[in-house]
């Protein structure tokens, strides 16, 4: 942790302790110090107090305290050192191991916090914070390991080893200006926050050039001071512009304050500050509303929700209204800090609340139809187990900038996010069903619902493409494609990329049948003795219609074929008649007659076992279902056998069929 964010308040204390004051002066003067957000000079105060007190209660407040400064400036190895030291003090043990958890949520070890937070139960369980601890210790774990469309980097144009944060942007068509706030060693001011220890910081401007480069970053000298200025905001097309400064008069108690700088001949000048509040209260981040007319901040003012809020004031005739607080959608009581507001109806903030990864986290605020915020955790990659904060969201793109200290982060370090348009494509390849053997120079050809088509041809000499055919393919949209070889079925498919929402590969591999073979059509019954078709056998023999639709030159043979029950003749008549019904029933779908050729067979073409079935284990590969054969089994065993025979073909006769101009 560091920079604006810390000093940032005097406001802005992650919890104030109700330890009551030591009469000794120099005590009752440190925990001033301490609750001004003054941390790292209040470690020096209560170090002091430390090396002679004897009390050993007071000596035990004074570990939980430096820890807590500890904590507040991001040392949490300093931290852990003195909450450990008040684990087993039975007035501080809840908050010691409370404090101890967070630390873990901060370096991620999110199991060992649970564990922490656990023990807090069994000591009292209906701790509150304990039991929040643990449900976003939980959420924490499960959205690490949700993917996300958004892409994050670090900025390395703007980043330096100290603190850069607060990044807002002047949006200039392709040709950006960058604001954002920076400690680093060139800094302004020579002085040290009592808060942090570091420099104050500075606002700095980065520009997008003609040769899409960032420019080195430079201060704004025109209202950089030796104190800490920064949370820029732009607004009024790039006319105003807003940021937080905490100046320091002497023999006054000064907060941080809102100010107003206008453009005058391409430079930021005449600062002026806004009469929002009073100078003794601290106020900082921040943002606008399109109109320009409602101003956001974060402060932690008179009427709130217990940690710093967000409050807003509204334009009325040229002078802001007293603060108003966005209540309890926004708010709550841990810290709502860094506002910006994208449009009327997307509002961005950092904060504390439940349910967080760990320190700051970035919520989205939308309206429902009700015109009423609700918030959501923007989890990751905008949020981690460090402090997310500092957000800005291009206007009318999806990408931005934010803050983070997180793994990876030298200090406080502004990052790049995108959300890049989805990226689909097909590929696939071709195979023999019956050998699974790749095949060759298959044509294949892909119809998009927004009327495209595209073609390719396979081709196994390919080196790179090695048989596969690839197509790029666009977003919300429903393709169909075809391949087709000679000798071979056409093969077919369907999908869409409709409602996908992350990128993909729609990835096929199509078995081609070959023409030059009888295939049986299953399922197909008649009554006994007759060449009606049953209703099931007609669901059967739509999926036939299908496959002659796809391939509208294929002319077909139709066999019916009988078991050895009845004489051959009878046999021959039935099968011919069970042949020209399902000729009949395609004519009735449209299937042209002169693509169909009915035959039957009788009894004359005993059918062949190519594929044993486990249920039959009597009929083995290659049996010949013949009379004789039949004979062999035993009756219940015949019974299957001539139920076996009775069976409908198809066989393609020709590839050739030339359909009738009428």
């Amino acid at each position: 942790m560091g920079g604006l964010r810390k000093l940032l308040f005097l406001i802005l204390a992650l919890l104030v302790f109700s330890f009551a004051y030591s009469q000794d002066k120099k005590m009752r003067r440190a925990d001033e110090i301490y609750e001004a957000g003054e941390y790292y000079r209040a470690i020096t105060e209560y170090t002091k107090i430390l090396r002679k007190e004897k009390n050993k209660n007071t000596k035990n407040e004074l570990y939980f305290k430096i820890g807590d400064c500890y904590f507040n400036i991001g040392d949490y190895k300093k931290a852990r050192s003195n909450y450990r030291r008040t684990i087993k003090v039975r007035s501080l043990e809840i908050d010691s191991k409370i404090r101890l958890a967070e630390i873990q949520i901060q370096e991620g070890t999110y199991d060992e916090a649970i564990e922490i937070y656990q023990d807090v139960l069994e000591m009292d369980p209906n701790d509150t914070i304990a039991q929040k601890g643990i449900e976003s210790a939980n959420l924490a774990k499960i959205w690490s390991e949700q993917p996300s469309r958004f892409k994050v980097e670090k900025m390395k144009e703007f980043n330096t080893k100290r603190n850069d944060f607060s990044p807002t942007v002047d949006e200039k068509d392709g040709y950006d200006h960058v604001y954002f706030s920076s400690n680093r060693d060139e800094a302004k001011g020579k002085k040290t926050s009592f808060i942090t220890g570091e420099k104050f910081s500075d606002l700095y401007v980065s520009k997008f050039d003609r040769k899409q480069k960032w420019s080195d970053p430079v201060p704004l000298d025109s209202l950089n001071s030796i104190y800490d200025e920064g949370t820029p905001t732009i607004v009024d097309g790039g006319r105003k512009f807003y940021y937080t400064a905490c100046k320091a008069e002497k023999g006054r108690k000064v907060g941080c304050q809102i100010y107003e700088a206008q453009k005058v001949d391409g430079e930021w000048m005449n600062p002026t500050k806004l009469d929002l509040v009073d100078d003794s209260l601290s106020i900082g981040h921040p943002t606008v509303s399109p109109d320009g007319n409602r101003i956001y901040f974060s402060g932690r003012l008179q009427g709130g929700f217990g940690g710093a809020d967000i409050w807003y004031c509204e334009n009325e005739d040229g002078n802001w209204s007293k603060p108003k607080n966005m209540g309890p959608a926004i708010n709550s009581p841990g810290d709502e800090l860094f506002p910006f507001m994208r449009n009327d109806s997307t509002f961005f903030y950092s904060s504390t609340k439940h349910p967080t990864m760990g320190g700051l986290d970035i919520f989205i605020a939308t309206k429902n139809e009700k015109g009423r915020w609700v918030s959501e955790n923007m989890k990751p990659p905008f949020n981690s187990n460090g402090n997310d904060f500092g957000i800005y969201y291009y206007s009318n793109q999806d990408k931005g900038f934010f803050t983070s200290d997180r793994k990876g982060s030298k200090q406080e370090d502004i990052y790049w996010f995108e959300k890049p348009p989805l990226v689909f494509s097909l590929s696939g390849i071709a195979k023999d069903k019956d050998t699974e053997v790749l095949l060759d120079s298959c044509a294949i050809t892909l119809f998009g619902s927004d009327g495209s088509i595209f073609r390719d041809t396979t081709s196994i000499a390919d080196k790179e493409r090695k048989g596969h055919f690839k197509f790029k393919l666009k977003a919300k949209t429903d393709y169909a494609f075809m391949v087709q070889k000679q000798g071979y079925f056409n093969g077919k498919a369907r999908f869409t990329t409709d409602s996908v929402e992350f990128d993909k590969v729609f990835e096929y591999e199509i078995l081609l049948e070959p023409l030059n073979k009888t295939f049986e059509i299953p399922n197909i019954e008649f009554e006994f003795g007759r060449w009606d078709l049953t209703e099931s056998s007609k669901h059967t023999l739509d999926s036939i219609t299908k496959i002659m639709v796809d391939n509208p030159y294929l002319v077909i043979e139709l066999s019916a074929h009988t078991d050895m029950i009845g004489s051959d003749a009878a046999n021959m008549e039935l099968s011919q008649k069970r042949a020209n019904s399902v000729v009949e029933y395609f004519t009735n779908k449209g299937i042209p007659n002169g693509r169909l050729v009915p035959k039957g067979y009788g009894e004359s073409k005993p059918k062949v076992i190519l594929k044993p079935d486990i249920k039959y284990p009597f009929l083995p590969q290659g049996a010949i279902l013949s009379e004789d054969y039949i004979l062999t089994l035993s009756p219940e065993q015949q019974v299957v056998a001539n139920q076996q025979n009775r069976r409908i073909e198809m066989r393609v006769i020709s590839n050739d069929f030339i359909p009738s101009l009428d």
